[in-house]
C-alpha cells in the first residue's frame, strides 16, 4: 500500500469517527492550533482503531527487523501500542510521568537491555516522544524506531535524529500562544484530552 493510500484511509477513519475537530485548541505542547486529532474517539471505537493499528503493525513489520517490545506513553497511546504489540507478537510496556519526569511504569520485566519500538498517537513537537527515548536509554534500551498514527509536522520533527514513521503525515499549523491568530481574533480556546505534562 502506498503512503498516499494510507493517508487517505487514516484521514477517512478519523473523519468517520468525528475525531478530527476544528476550532481553537491548546495542545499538549502548549502551542495552539485550529485542528485537533481527538484519538479518544478512535479508542472508544475498537473496530475503527483496529483498522488503523493493522496498517501501523504492517508498516512496522516491513520496516523494523528484530526488536523485542513495543513501548507507548500513557495514557492515550496505551491502547494503540498494546494492539500493535499483540499483532506483532511482541511484549508491551508503557511509560508515564512521575513527579514531572517520564519513567517506565514499575512492574514491567525484561525491558532492560532490550530493543524497542515506540508507538505514539499524535506527533506535533516530538517533546513527549523524546522523553520516552531518554527514559528508555537510561535503562539500556535501544530504540529501533518511532511510529505514530498522525505526524502533524509532515516529517519535519525527527526523534533522536531519526525520521518518524507515520500513517498520516500532514502539515498542521501550530502557533506559539503569543503569535496565535485565533487568540488575536478572540476565539474561545479549548484544551481537549489530558496529560500530566507540566506546562
Amino acid at each position: 500500500m502506498t503512503a498516499a493510500a494510507e493517508n487517505d484511509i487514516v484521514l477517512s477513519l478519523f473523519k468517520d469517527c468525528d475525531a478530527l475537530l476544528q476550532g481553537h485548541f491548546k495542545l499538549t505542547s502548549g502551542k495552539h492550533s485550529e485542528w485537533y486529532f481527538e484519538k479518544i474517539r478512535l479508542i472508544e471505537k475498537p473496530a475503527a482503531l483496529e483498522k488503523i493499528v493493522d496498517l501501523l503493525a504492517a508498516k512496522i513489520r516491513r520496516e523494523v527487523p528484530g526488536f523485542d517490545t513495543v513501548v507507548s506513553p500513557a495514557y492515550g497511546a496505551i491502547a494503540i501500542g498494546f494492539q500493535a504489540a499483540l499483532k506483532l507478537g511482541k511484549t508491551f510496556a508503557f511509560s508515564q510521568r512521575a513527579d514531572g519526569k517520564m519513567t517506565i511504569r514499575s512492574g514491567f520485566s525484561g525491558l532492560d537491555g532490550s530493543r524497542a519500538v515506540i508507538v505514539e498517537d499524535i506527533l506535533t513537537t516530538g517533546g513527549s516522544v523524546q522523553e520516552v527515548v531518554d527514559c528508555l536509554r537510561e535503562r539500556g534500551v535501544a530504540v529501533a524506531g518511532t511510529y505514530v498514527l498522525v505526524d502533524r509536522s509532515a516529517g519535519a520533527v525527527p526523534i533522536d535524529g531519526k525520521p518518524v514513521g507515520s500513517l498520516l503525515s500532514l502539515k498542521v499549523e501550530a502557533f506559539e500562544p503569543e503569535a496565535c491568530p485565533l487568540c488575536a481574533k478572540g476565539v474561545p480556546i479549548a484544551k481537549p484530552g489530558a496529560s500530566d505534562k507540566k506546562a
